[in-house]
C-alpha cells in the first residue's frame, strides 16, 4: 500500500481540480542571458519558482540555491526510481508539497532531461494540482530553462518525445541576444556551429584569423578544455606543479544532511564538491558563483594574489576587469519549508538577513522560513587550468584552449558547448586541423525545429 498521502476527492471534485498544468521553456543560444531572466524573476518573487538542474554539476555551477532535479524529487538516478515514484503516488505527494510553496517546477540544462522524465513530472504535476487544498491557489507549473543545441540525454529519447511536449513547445519565450560574445563573425561561426554545419564555421574562424594548431600549450594562460575528466586532473596537476611556493590546502565542512550532487559520483569518478582542495599563491583559478549584479559572474578567471589563513580569505585578481576580490567560504544548506518529525524545540532560530549561516546543527532560518538539516562549507573555486567540457556547460570564460582531436568531442553539440564558453575569437586557442574541427562538429538534426 502507498505510503503517499491520498487525494480524497470524490470524482465531481476531481474533475473540477482538472486544471491544465502552466508549462513554458525560456531558451536561447549560450550567453543570451538565460540564466540572468530566471534570477530577476525569482528576485521579484521569492515563491516564483524551485530551481534544479539535471546533473550535479549544472546544480553546482549556477548556484542560486539550485539542487539536482532528482535530489528535489527524492530519486535516485537510477530510471526505475522516478517510474516507482511515480506509481506508488509519491512523485505526486513530493509535488504537492512543492506546489503549496512555489509556482514553478524549474528544470536548468533541460536538454538531458529525456521523454520519459518529461512526461513522468507532468503527469505527476497534473496529479498534484488536484489536491483539494489546491483549489485556491494557482497550480503548480513546469518551466524549462536552457538550449537543445546543448548536451544531450545521457541515456533515453530527447525530451521533445513525450506526449506534453507541444504544450512547452506552445508557450516559448526565446532570447536572441547574445550577451557572452559581440556580433561579428566569431558569433557567426558559433551559429554555424550550433547548426552543426562544422564546415562553414571553420572557414568562417580561419578568415577571421584563427589558428589551427597541432598540439596542446602546457603553459596556456587560461582554461583548457579536456574530453575527459582524468586528463582535466592530470593537467591541473602538472599545472600547478610548476607555480613556485607551497601548497594551500583547504577543506570543505559538511554537517547532516546532503545533497547527492556535493558528493561523489561513482560513474564519473568525481566529486561535486571535493573534501579538500589545493592552490598556491601565483595559481590561476575559476571563480564559480555569480554577484547578484553580474559584476563577477560564474566562471571569470584570475589569479590568487594572497592567503589570509586567520580569516580564511584569499585574495584574487580577476583577469576580465582587473578588479581585485575576496573570495570566502560560502554556505549552502540542505532546507524545506515543512517542520520535519523530530524537530527540537531547543533547534537555534537564526536571522539570516545577510544569507545562510555555518551553524553545524539543525536550525531554523527566520527570514528564509525554513528548516536546515544539513550544511555544506566551502570555497567557490578551483584550478582554471583545464576543465571537462560537461564542467564548463553554463560558464562564462576569459581564455579558453581546446583539444577537439579525441573522437568524444565528435558528441552531438559538445563543440559547440565548447567553444561558445569563451567571450572572444582573440581568447580561443584551436588544438586540431581545421578539417578535423569541420569532421567532429555534430548536431542531432532532431534538435532543429526547437533550437
Amino acid at each position: 500500500m502507498s505510503d503517499a498521502p491520498q487525494l480524497g476527492l470524490d470524482t465531481e471534485t476531481s474533475a473540477a481540480l482538472d486544471r491544465p498544468v502552466p508549462c513554458e521553456r525560456l531558451i536561447g543560444p549560450a550567453g543570451c542571458g538565460k540564466t540572468w531572466t530566471l534570477m530577476r524573476r525569482m528576485e521579484a518573487d521569492p515563491d516564483y519558482g524551485l530551481l534544479t538542474a539535471t546533473s550535479g554539476v549544472a546544480a553546482v555551477n549556477l548556484g542560486l540555491g539550485a539542487i539536482t532535479m532528482h535530489s528535489a524529487l527524492r530519486v535516485s538516478g537510477d530510471p526505475f526510481s522516478l517510474r516507482d515514484s511515480y506509481i506508488s503516488g509519491r512523485l505526486a505527494a513530493i509535488l504537492h508539497t512543492i506546489a503549496l510553496r512555489r509556482k514553478w517546477f524549474v528544470i536548468e540544462e533541460y536538454s538531458m532531461l529525456h521523454a520519459e522524465q518529461l512526461q513522468m513530472i507532468y503527469r505527476g504535476v497534473k496529479e498534484a494540482n488536484r489536491y483539494g487544498d489546491m483549489r485556491d491557489r494557482d497550480p503548480l507549473g513546469i518551466l524549462l530553462v536552457g538550449d537543445l543545441a546543448q548536451l544531450p540525454p545521457v541515456k533515453g529519447e530527447w525530451c521533445f518525445g513525450a506526449d506534453c511536449w507541444p504544450e512547452f513547445a506552445a508557450n516559448t519565450t526565446r532570447l536572441d541576444k547574445v550577451w557572452r560574445q559581440d556580433g561579428g563573425p566569431f558569433l557567426d561561426a558559433l551559429n554555424e556551429l550550433r547548426a552543426g554545419r562544422g564546415g562553414l564555421a571553420a572557414e568562417l574562424l580561419t578568415n577571421a584569423g584563427a589558428i589551427w594548431h597541432t598540439q596542446l600549450d602546457s603553459d596556456f594562460d587560461g582554461t583548457t578544455i579536456l574530453p575527459k575528466n582524468k586528463m582535466v586532473s592530470r593537467h591541473n596537476d602538472l599545472a600547478l606543479d610548476r607555480v613556485p611556493g607551497p601548497r594551500i590546502t583547504v577543506t570543505a565542512h559538511r554537517w547532516g544532511k546532503q545533497q547527492s550532487e556535493w558528493g561523489y559520483n561513482e560513474r564519473t569518478k568525481e566529486w561535486g564538491i571535493p573534501p579538500t582542495a589545493d592552490f598556491k599563491i601565483g595559481a590561476l583559478v575559476m571563480i564559480l558563483a555569480n554577484r547578484s549584479d553580474f559584476s563577477v559572474v560564474n566562471g571569470d578567471g584570475g589569479i590568487i594574489e594572497q592567503w589570509d589563513e586567520r580569516s580564511q580569505m584569499f585574495t584574487v585578481r580577476l583577469k576580465r576587469t582587473g578588479e581585485t576580490i575576496e573570495v570566502t567560504r560560502i554556505v549552502r544548506g540542505v532546507e524545506q519549508d515543512d517542520r520535519p518529525d523530530g524537530w527540537e524545540e531547543s533547534a537555534p532560530r537564526v536571522s539570516d538577513a545577510e544569507g545562510a549561516q555555518w551553524i553545524a546543527r539543525p536550525h531554523y532560518r527566520t527570514r528564509a522560513r525554513r528548516y536546515v538539516l544539513g550544511q555544506v562549507e566551502y570555497f567557490p573555486m578551483r584550478l582554471a587550468y583545464s576543465t571537462s567540457c560537461h564542467k564548463s556547460q553554463s560558464l562564462t570564460l576569459d581564455q579558453v584552449q581546446i583539444d577537439f582531436r579525441d573522437r568524444f568531442f565528435g558528441t552531438p553539440s559538445m563543440l559547440y558547448v565548447a567553444c561558445s564558453r569563451v567571450r572572444t575569437l582573440e581568447g580561443l586557442r584551436l588544438v586540431g586541423s581545421r578539417e578535423r574541427f569541420a569532421e567532429r562538429c555534430s548536431i542531432d538534426e532532431r534538435t532543429l525545429p526547437w533550437i
